[in-house]
């Protein structure tokens, strides 16, 4: 390898960076006692930026392995459970009857989905009744739990009374709504 070479095209790349009016080729300027070991000085610090780059990409490929393998791991630890298949089956059963053109069926719709949120809901907060577990969540920890108060509401006055006339878009809200909670809750 020619030492010219090297130094000359190193040499060119200092010479067109620089930061404001300061170019890097009048280091020597600045620094007289450098003198001869400028060019050297050059490669160094050359060598030493390819280096590093070398290294953050090193660093970046192994980051993206390791975040792999926890995903991995992630699965192996909790690998989709047939309690997650339940659920979308028994969400899919929902949505079947939510599309009925009978109140019969939309309020069937309503009511298993109540039923589906409130037994993922046990396995995390306390209580008796979905109202008191619903209670007992934070907004915080639920950002949907505005919305699954007021699905839980349609529900309540369809189960304790018995002339409440459920219109559509009504129980189509209140499905969406428990839809949008167990989303949230990663059930479905």
């Amino acid at each position: 390898m020619d030492y010219n070479i090297v130094s000359s095209t190193v040499g060119s790349l200092f010479t067109t960076s620089g930061i404001g009016g300061f170019q890097l080729a009048q280091i020597g300027d600045y620094f007289p006692f450098l003198g001869e070991n400028l060019s050297t000085l050059k490669i160094v610090m050359a060598s030493l930026a390819g280096i590093v780059f070398l290294l953050l990409v090193i660093v970046v490929v192994k980051l993206n392995r390791l975040a792999a393998k926890r995903i991995d791991i992630a699965k192996i630890i909790a690998p989709p459970s047939s309690a997650t298949s339940a659920v979308n089956t028994r969400w899919e059963e929902v949505q079947r009857h939510i599309t009925s053109t009978r109140e019969a069926e939309w309020k069937f719709a309503v009511i298993e989905a109540d039923k589906v949120v409130d037994d993922i809901l046990k396995n995390s907060f306390p209580g008796e009744t979905m109202g008191e577990r619903l209670l007992a969540i934070n907004q915080s920890q639920l950002e949907t739990l505005n919305g699954l108060w007021e699905a839980h509401k349609i529900r309540n006055r369809l189960v304790h009374d018995t002339n409440y006339f459920l219109r559509y878009a009504e129980a189509k809200r209140a499905v969406i709504l428990y839809e949008r909670t167990l989303k949230e809750l990663h059930a479905i």
